[in-house]
């Protein structure tokens, strides 16, 4: 413990927030703020100059100061127990320390496919593996739409029999064919969320669903479901000569172009009783001190349907709609995405991109043998055959799993599977999982991946645990022919664009050039230089070299407004302009902190397509028909359809991740929402498409009666 005389800076930096906090309220001071402030306003306190905890400019190189914290996440060793079936998974709790770099949360973005960099002035001194390849954690972590996603992946992831006898044979995992089917019962299942700043992460990706809660949320779960594999018929086939290719379905990339695919559907049905912590009185005056719940009588029901290319295995898109009914108030939410945002997530969390979903064990096993004794790893998941099991008259095996990479930096995931000659998936599951920053000491987790980990992950802990087991199956009659080639089968890139708008050298902004919409980006900011007197600011900096990082557009109305988001090297703002009949007015302004500021930095701009072009792409029925029906039925957006760019650029210039090829690029993304009322409902829009490839992200409809 700190002394309350003069705390030195070492001693403040061995502290945990809480403590830190709690003694930052004993002495008067301020106690909101990331650790760093906390320790600076105490060392001002104190008036101490023997340690200095910021890294200053001068004469002599600087050092990465480096922090020691009590690990806040469990690190759970599993043991099993293989001799019964209903065996629960053993867990014994391992608390150790870590040292961790300071550094401020990075806030995620749904569907923005960005890349996080992090300012690191000097090599850091550590005894530690310290691991600058760009490593599947490293790439994937350093991407925010990673960390939504993972967010969103928590909320709620034909041989012969083989009959008991004295004798166990080993086995081969079996592969799903067309026709396969599986349902079983979902119990003992656990989603908890801790910690402020995670609650806010994940009530922004709920859109703002959860605004009321803060520090804790819990649910527990129970029910039914089922999985299976679509047998399609020869009309599916792009050309009727590839009959081994019967059972395959149609389906559409993140370009709008037609592949061959398998479609995998998995459906829910849970009920589920929720408690939480509450804010007393209003949430600005900080006190989240009310107990909710539990509070039952929730229902959820899930449909999600996956499409996954014959031809290069990989997952074209997913299609999910969930239903949550809470007495007399519904709420339906339609996601769309293709792909995951990076091919290295599949290698984060396999098998459990989809919610609660039965794991199919050809993807981990392959080929192997799978006996008594046997391990092996898959990807980055470790596991061990353990005892024989049975499951009815049937013969089996049980598989202790942990996934290697997260367990190294990021929590755990943990995975006890009982699986059978005649199932492609596991026929029961238990699942373990825990996310948070990890606090303990890794050398296979190195400081690259901390250091992105705590620029990435908000502070808190997300948990799920659940129990799967199959009630009733049928085995489908149709192999599927994988990797294979077919007839008018489209490039595997051929419908990205060619971007050439090279704006980043002298722009000051995406270029627009839409003439669907009357009043284009040009417009607006040609407006805000020319307003010297209301916008001097914004004007300023455009004209000396400033550009435009954020703009959107909303015509809902008459008069098209544009929220126009500016930087420059020492400051940076926003302006809104409204189109008028003989000019333009400035409708507000206001300046960013140096918290919120982004880096001002050219040379890390991509060569774009137009905002023109992408706006083409997402209203050309042929491509997106179920997103052009919503946003553009008459050809062009709606007037209530908003449609903008987001640039995002790295840290400045000067750190570590310049020595590394692809982090010193930044990334666009168009963006745009609707919201309208139909039927009794309320519907809200949202979608997301990159800038420069014009690969379609995602879109989410919302809809509640509430």
């Amino acid at each position: 413990m700190v002394a309350d005389s003069s705390p030195t800076a070492a001693e403040l930096m061995s502290m945990t927030v809480s403590a830190l906090k709690e003694l930052c309220k004993e002495h008067g001071l301020k106690v909101s703020g990331r650790k760093q402030e906390l320790i600076d306003r105490l060392l001002e306190m104190t008036a101490s100059d023997d340690d200095v905890l910021l890294l200053e400019d001068d004469d002599e190189p600087a050092e990465m100061v480096v922090e020691e914290e009590v690990l806040e996440a469990e690190v759970l060793d599993a043991t099993f127990d293989d001799t019964d079936e209903d065996d629960s998974l053993i867990l014994d709790d391992v608390q150790q320390e870590e040292e961790i770099l300071d550094a401020e949360i990075f806030e995620a973005e749904l569907f923005e496919d960005e890349e996080v960099v992090i300012i690191q002035p000097a090599p850091v001194s550590t005894q530690r593996t310290v691991r600058l390849e760009k490593t599947n954690l490293i790439s994937t972590l350093s991407k925010p739409s990673v960390i939504a996603t993972l967010l969103v992946v928590l909320i709620i992831a034909g041989g012969g029999y083989w009959y008991w006898n004295s004798h166990f044979n080993p086995f081969v995992a079996t592969p799903i064919e067309y026709g396969d089917q599986m349902e079983f019962t979902i119990s003992s299942g656990t989603f908890d969320v801790e910690g402020e700043e995670m609650i806010r992460e994940l009530d922004d990706s709920l859109n703002g669903a959860l605004a009321d809660i803060c520090e804790e949320f819990h649910v527990q779960f129970s029910g039914t479901g089922d999985i299976g594999v679509k047998r399609g018929d020869s009309s599916e086939l792009l050309d009727s000569t590839d009959t081994n290719l019967v059972g395959s379905v149609q389906s559409r990339d993140a370009y709008g172009l037609t592949f061959l695919a398998v479609e995998q559907e998995l459906k829910h049905d849970l009920s589920a009783s929720i408690s939480s912590q509450s804010w007393l009185g209003d949430s600005s005056e900080g006190m989240c001190s009310v107990p909710v719940g539990p509070i039952s009588g929730y229902a959820l029901t899930q449909n999600s349907k996956s499409w996954t290319e014959i031809g290069s295995k990989a997952l074209l898109s997913t299609h999910t709609s969930i239903t949550l009914n809470n007495q007399n108030e519904e709420t339906r939410v339609e996601a769309v995405s293709f792909g995951v945002p990076d091919d290295s997530l599949s290698d984060i969390m396999p098998e459990l991109l989809l919610p609660l979903k039965p794991v199919e064990l050809t993807p981990l096993f392959g080929n192997s043998l799978l006996e008594v004794g046997k391990s092996g790893t898959s990807g980055n998941w470790q596991w061990t055959v353990g005892n024989t099991i049975s499951v009815g008259s049937e013969m089996g095996l049980q598989i202790n799993m942990k996934h290697l990479e997260v367990e190294d930096c990021i929590g755990r995931v943990h995975m006890v599977l009982h699986i059978v000659p005649s199932s492609p998936w596991a026929v029961k599951q238990q699942v373990d999982i825990n996310l948070e920053k990890s606090r303990y000491d890794s050398s296979e987790c190195g400081i690259f991946a901390d250091f992105l980990l705590d620029k990435a992950l908000p502070e808190g802990s997300i948990n799920l645990q659940y129990t799967m087991i199959r009630t009733s199956s049928t085995e489908g009659d149709g192999m599927i022919d994988w990797q294979s080639s077919y007839g008018n089968r489209p490039g595997s890139s051929s419908g990205s664009l060619n971007p050439t708008e090279n704006w980043g050298s002298s722009g000051t902004h995406m270029p627009d050039y839409s003439e669907d919409r009357s009043w284009p980006l040009e417009d607006a900011v040609t407006c805000i230089i020319n307003q010297t007197l209301e916008a001097e600011e914004a004007s300023s900096a455009l004209l000396s070299g400033g550009y435009v990082f954020r703009a959107i557009d909303d015509r809902s109305h008459g008069n098209t407004e544009w929220n126009v988001s500016w930087v420059h090297d020492n400051d940076a703002g926003w302006v809104i302009v409204e189109q008028r009949t003989e000019n333009c007015t400035v409708l507000s302004k206001g300046a960013f902190d140096a918290n919120d500021k982004p880096a001002h930095r050219r040379e890390s701009i991509p060569t774009s397509a137009s905002i023109k072009q992408i706006e083409e792409r997402i209203t050309d029925p042929n491509r997106y028909p179920t997103l052009t029906s919503e946003i553009a039925p008459s050809g062009s957006l709606s007037d209530d359809t908003t449609i903008g760019y987001f640039l995002t650029v790295p840290p400045e210039a000067g750190d570590i991740f310049d020595l590394l090829e692809g982090f010193q690029d930044g990334t666009v993304a168009v963006f745009g929402e609707r919201e309208w009322t139909e039927n009794g409902l309320d519907h809200s829009l949202e979608y997301a498409i990159d800038g420069t490839s014009g690969r379609m992200v995602g879109w989410v409809i919302t809809s509640t009666n509430s």
